[in-house]
């Protein structure tokens, strides 16, 4: 990078309203976060505006293609600049009426986007991008929605975010941020190859435990997913609603007397683990992980089913939408007879599969097909 694309060093810059000094930086990464939040320009030099108060372009919104209405769209952008958000509280920073947030925040909790959040029953959360916005377009492609949203858009937004979420965290003391258990654990658990195993102790509404979209994301990618519940959670309602779901996803969860940490881990390579006043912290340390997988594989060995889960004879579980089932085989580089074969079905419904899918993912061919889908977090 040349001398004049970066703002010559100086002492760090006051942004009007930010607790904090910043230091000066990179007019290209200033534009790439921007992007990402929808925000007005501003000038970093003068600090006449804070990046975490800017108001969107709705302009950019209009023409994103993530797969959103531009109200639902705006909301949820504005939604990621922090961890809960209260109806009312939108409605002020949008200026909207509150019938209007309350149409847009349904839109985008139906849409598995926003969730009720862990720390307050009364707020919401948005669903990190890289979790929340593959499956809506897994979705899409499944129901065959028209118009779909674009592969090469929602990567562009996740990768921007991402960005984002970096250059804020490098800033001062990473002010704005989210840091949130259900945040943390959804960031890394997206990056999970093979096996996810949760810990839960305790019935949290709007726990990452309780969470839809982590377990789609899952069983999209193939993965073997595991849970351990403490007898109590499964006296709780929407536990046992979830639990009926997992187990008609053919993952129910087992059954322990007790379980003494609330705990996601990931491939055996990293985990989280949340206190009791549901600050996460990240786990990297073999030994640590050592003892945390010993004690989720004798925990998962030692639980029971749970009768009311238990499948009917003749009952089928929900599959698995075959053209996702392709894909992954796809990507695997299996060819279409030995996807058929696998699949139990014919050659030509395996063709029609992957042109439907090559369509939806704008791709030229098959091998791009199964790329693309990979790089989007589809499978």
């Amino acid at each position: 990078m040349t001398g004049s694309a970066l703002i010559p060093p100086s002492a760090p810059v006051q942004w009007a309203g930010c607790p904090f000094p910043v230091a000066p930086r990179c007019r290209t990464a200033d534009r790439t976060l921007q992007a990402v939040l929808g925000m007005s320009r501003f000038n970093p030099r003068v600090g006449k505006t804070c990046p975490w108060e800017d108001t969107f372009r709705e302009v950019d919104v209009a023409q994103s293609g993530i797969g959103l209405d531009e109200r639902s769209e705006l909301l949820y952008r504005r939604m990621l600049r922090r961890t809960n958000w209260q109806t009312r509280e939108l409605a002020q920073v949008m200026k909207w009426p509150a019938s209007e947030v309350v149409r847009a925040m349904d839109t985008l909790r139906a849409e598995g986007l926003v969730a009720v959040s862990a720390d307050d029953p009364t707020a919401f959360r948005a669903v990190e991008p890289c979790i929340a916005l593959p499956a809506l377009l897994a979705r899409s492609m499944h129901e065959g929605r028209s118009p779909q949203p674009r592969p090469v858009e929602i990567d562009r937004f996740i990768a921007l975010h991402e960005r984002a979420v970096e250059r804020i965290e490098e800033s001062a003391d990473g002010g704005g941020h989210r840091h949130d258990a259900s945040t943390v654990i959804e960031r890394m658990v997206a990056k999970a190859e093979s096996d996810v195993v949760f810990l839960v102790p305790r019935y949290v509404e709007g726990g990452f435990a309780f969470s839809r979209p982590i377990v789609d994301m899952a069983l999209r990618r193939g993965m073997r997913l595991r849970a351990v519940w403490t007898s109590s959670v499964f006296h709780a309602h929407h536990a046992m609603v979830h639990a009926q779901w997992l187990a008609q996803q053919d993952v129910p969860p087992r059954m322990a007397d007790s379980v003494p940490v609330s705990a996601m881990i990931m491939d055996g390579a990293a985990a989280v683990v949340i206190d009791d006043s549901h600050t996460p912290r990240v786990v990297r340390s073999a030994s640590e992980l050592d003892s945390l997988c010993a004690l989720a594989e004798r925990f998962w060995e030692r639980g029971t089913a749970v009768r009311q889960l238990r499948r009917t004879p003749g009952a089928a579980t929900t599959r698995r939408p075959r053209t996702e089932i392709v894909l992954r085989l796809l990507a695997e580089g299996l060819t279409d007879d030995a996807i058929a074969r696998r699949l139990g079905c014919s050659v030509r419904t395996v063709r029609n599969d992957v042109a439907a899918a090559m369509v939806a993912l704008d791709a030229r061919s098959r091998f791009q097909a199964g790329a693309r889908a990979m790089q989007v977090g589809l499978i």
